[in-house]
């Protein structure tokens, strides 16, 4: 059997940088001119900024780092949209229920309204149509023509039977 290698980590000698808010708004540009985060190279990075003592292992890890950030910000607005749509669904829904509710509710009331008409007209109805055969009984005998060819009284009783009332 071979002998276990020992790969102790060697940490590198430069030491660590710190991005000002100017070298992150020019590495940002870069990287937005090279086509984005996931096309954009650290070689190339490096080329376009041209700062001295800026290495390609500073700008690996700053890029990393950014592509991390850009990437927990782009499942953060997922995860928003996804709750606004379903924020959204749900106000279509009740919206959608309230709206069946109040055409139920106003079918109900038209129904009921006409049950009501109906029954009220279907006994003024009776006592209209008694009351009119016997005007009509009383009068047979008065029966004038009239140059419109009905008898007088005639559209008196049909108004009467038509709306209820006597004109």
């Amino acid at each position: 059997m071979r002998d276990p290698i020992d790969r102790s980590y060697i940490s590198p000698k430069l030491a660590s940088m710190r991005w000002t808010d100017d070298l992150d708004i020019r590495f940002i540009q870069v990287v937005e001119l090279l086509g984005g985060e996931r096309s954009a190279t650290p070689k190339k990075i490096l080329s376009h900024m041209g700062v001295r003592d800026l290495t390609i292992s500073h700008v690996k890890s700053h890029l990393q780092m950014y592509r991390n950030k850009k990437e927990a910000e782009s499942i953060k607005a997922r995860r928003m949209i996804h709750e606004m749509k379903q924020r959204q669904s749900q106000l279509y829904l009740q919206i959608y229920e309230r709206a069946t509710q109040f055409i139920q509710n106003q079918q109900r009331l038209q129904l009921d309204n006409t049950e009501k008409i109906t029954s009220s007209l279907g006994s003024s109805n009776k006592s209209l149509y008694q009351s009119s055969r016997v005007g009509f009984n009383e009068n047979r005998d008065n029966d004038v023509v009239v140059a419109g060819g009905g008898v007088i009284g005639e559209e008196g009783l049909s108004l009467e039977l038509t709306l209820g009332r006597k004109y």
